[in-house]
């Protein structure tokens, strides 16, 4: 490796070709490619493969005379290459022969190498083979390595294959062609996903997200490629994020290290765990699927924030470049879903004063801090998030029965997040607390002092501003007396327009 590394960064200097031609140095330029040429054949190493690889690519990748001479070698050392992975795929294949199955990684991984630094298609036709073999790995067990390889190749194939293809005028053939292939590709990989040991399922996963960005709703742009756009059903994305909860936020089982090497294999476990959520996060980035679907990593944004917490934050603040209310909602959602599994954890009862309710808090406070320092932008959003936060602590099963509803609690949370909220839009003729009057109305009469009414009151207060205030104006009717009892009053003509943004259509909250 070391020698590898020192050749490339000779190599790499724009000085180190001309001194072959100045020089007339091409016995020794021979003499070099002849030594990569045997480095390439005895070694199986991912770096030393690659540093060759992109050797190659130097000497291939420039006008100078030695171009042609460093390409006839090239040509021939892939031609090797290729060879001896065809004449190995029979014998590689069967579970039985171990040897067999080593030298087919061993080539198979030299071919993956090459082509990350080369278009090799012309030299190396193997598509069908490799997409064999992912097909044969989902319908028995094949070596575990060979079917990670065959997929990490197969990707890089497919995405020469849109490399090659002319912008302007792409042949549709071709174009046909491809799709179909990134379509089985990542069906093959949503079967490894689901049914494959967890290296090969790691490397489908990152396949399949890989591919699904390459192929995003972005090739748009350029209308020849529209009808190479693929965009994963819904089941697929519930699978990606599945896989994200299973693998990234599992609890670590306390056995799986030894104690000789624990460090550092932890180390690399968070890079790979690391790897995997960033993959996820790019599908959120680029709008790929739906960002519902990311509530419950949001929720783990406080919980992992040592491991994780710089990219879920990155995550949430694309997610909010998007769209600020479909963010908001997602939040809210992870909100949501925390609560309900902290209630069910203990038997329908929330400890107010537990540390798993303090974190959830704090969450809902970080929420709000990341919608942003400027409140006018982010208006919207917020009223939106308390508005169907309001609709979910009162949402009941059956009719009003005098006691509180079952999500009265979560009150708390949403007062947490009351102080991104303006002033007219707590108090203004049609702010959160005429909404959350109109929605009491349908809980009939309340009572005053009872405990578990507690969490209302403090959301109140949080809109008024003090519990202390005798009534205030704001719908149709105002609160007299005790902020809990409800009459019926005319309000006074008020011309105040609120906002522009209920005018304009965007009112319906709740999907």
């Amino acid at each position: 490796t070391a020698l590898v590394g020192s050749m490339k960064a000779v190599v790499s200097t724009q000085s180190t070709g001309e001194v072959y031609v100045e020089h007339r140095l091409n016995k020794f330029l021979e003499l070099l490619l002849k030594y990569l040429h045997d480095i390439v054949g005895k070694h199986s190493d991912a770096d030393v493969l690659r540093n060759c690889a992109f050797t190659y690519r130097y000497f291939i990748d420039n006008e100078l005379s030695i171009q042609t001479t460093a390409a006839v070698a090239f040509r021939q050392l892939i031609d090797e290459l290729v060879s001896s992975f065809h004449s190995l795929i029979t014998d590689g294949l069967e579970s039985e022969n171990e040897q067999g199955e080593f030298k087919l990684l061993v080539a198979m991984k030299r071919l993956y190498a090459f082509y990350q630094a080369h278009d090799i298609t012309d030299l190396a036709d193997i598509e069908k083979d490799v997409s064999a073999i992912i097909t044969k790995a989902n319908q028995q067990q094949i070596n575990d390595d060979i079917t990670a390889t065959a997929v990490m190749l197969m990707q890089v194939i497919l995405s020469w294959a849109l490399y090659r293809t002319n912008p302007s005028e792409p042949s549709k053939p071709e174009l046909k062609k491809l799709r179909k292939s990134v379509v089985q590709l990542i069906q093959q990989c949503d079967e490894l996903i689901q049914f494959g040991v967890a290296s090969v399922q790691k490397e489908a996963f990152i396949t399949v997200c890989d591919m699904l960005i390459i192929f995003a709703p972005q090739l748009k742009q350029n209308a020849n490629y529209s009808s190479l756009i693929v965009v994963p059903d819904k089941s697929v994305q519930i699978r990606l994020r599945d896989y994200v909860m299973t693998t990234v936020f599992a609890e670590e089982d306390p056995q799986q290290f030894q104690e000789d090497e624990e460090d550092e294999a932890k180390t690399e476990v968070l890079i790979e765990k690391r790897r995997v959520l960033a993959s996820f996060g790019k599908l959120i980035a680029f709008n790929i699927i739906e960002m519902r679907l990311a509530a419950p990593i949001f929720a783990q944004y406080v919980k992992s924030y040592q491991d994780y917490g710089d990219i879920v934050k990155q995550m949430m603040s694309k997610a909010r470049e998007l769209n600020r209310t479909k963010c908001m909602r997602t939040q809210l959602l992870s909100l949501e879903q925390l609560f309900e599994e902290l209630r069910d954890q203990n038997e329908g009862r929330i400890d107010r004063s537990s540390e798993e309710w303090t974190k959830i808090k704090d969450l809902a406070h970080r929420f709000a801090l990341m919608a942003g320092v400027d409140n006018y932008k982010s208006r919207q959003a917020v009223v939106t998030f308390h508005r169907e936060g309001i609709i979910y602590c009162l949402l009941r099963n059956g009719p009003p029965d005098g006691s509180p509803p079952s999500n009265i609690v979560f009150f708390d949370i949403l007062a947490e997040t009351t102080f991104k909220l303006m002033d007219i839009d707590k108090k203004g003729p049609k702010g959160l607390l005429a909404f959350l009057e109109e929605q009491l109305m349908k809980e009939g009469e309340i009572p005053e002092d009872e405990i578990e009414w507690g969490p209302l009151r403090t959301y109140r207060t949080a809109l008024v501003g003090s519990m202390s205030e005798p009534y205030m104006y704001y719908g149709k009717r105002k609160m007299v007396g005790s902020p809990m009892r409800v009459v019926e009053v005319k309000r006074p003509r008020d011309d105040y327009v609120i906002d522009n943004w209920q005018a304009s259509g965007s009112g319906n909250y709740v999907q």
